[in-house]
C-alpha cells in the first residue's frame, strides 16, 4: 500500500509540471512580401528552411562593415550588418540565414518561435529571403 501510494504521488507530481504537448496544425509558407506575423496564443512556429533569392547560396563576410536599417515597417532599429546573407527579425532581432563563404553556418535551422513572437521580413531585395516554411503546432496542455 506504502508503494502504491508513492507512486500514486510521483504520477501527480510529474503530471502536475507537464510542459504540454504539441499537435500538428499546419505548414505556413511567409513570403517576404507578407506583413509582419505574430504566433497566435496557443502555438508554436517552427521556421523550417528559408528560400533565398536564388543567386547565392554561400554569403561573404565583409571586410567592413555598415549600418543597415533592413525592417522599416517593423520598427526594428538600424543594426550593424557584417555578413552577407537573408534576413528576418524576430522580436526585433535581426537573425541572418545562410552559410559563409568558409562554409561556417550563419544561424541554424529550425528556429522554434513562441506564442507572441513578432516575425518581420526584411525590406531589402539584396539581403532578403524570398520566404520561410514554417510549421505550426497547436500546445495542448
Amino acid at each position: 500500500m506504502k508503494h502504491l501510494l508513492i507512486a500514486f504521488a510521483l504520477l501527480l507530481f510529474f503530471t502536475g509540471i507537464a510542459q504540454g504537448n504539441l499537435q500538428f496544425n499546419q505548414v505556413k509558407i511567409i513570403s517576404n512580401t507578407d506583413p509582419p506575423q505574430t504566433v497566435p496564443a496557443g502555438k508554436v512556429w517552427k521556421i523550417e528552411s528559408v528560400f533565398t533569392a536564388g543567386d547565392q547560396d554561400v554569403y561573404g563576410v565583409q571586410t567592413s562593415g555598415t549600418t543597415l536599417s533592413l525592417f522599416p515597417a517593423c520598427g526594428v532599429p538600424s543594426f550593424y550588418y557584417l555578413y552577407s546573407g537573408r534576413y528576418l527579425a524576430i522580436n526585433n532581432i535581426p537573425i541572418s540565414f545562410g552559410i559563409h563563404n568558409a562554409g561556417e553556418q550563419m544561424t541554424n535551422l529550425p528556429i522554434w518561435v513562441p506564442a507572441g513572437s513578432n516575425i518581420c521580413t526584411c525590406t531589402n531585395s539584396g539581403l532578403c529571403a524570398r520566404g520561410y516554411s514554417v510549421i505550426e503546432f497547436n500546445i495542448i496542455p
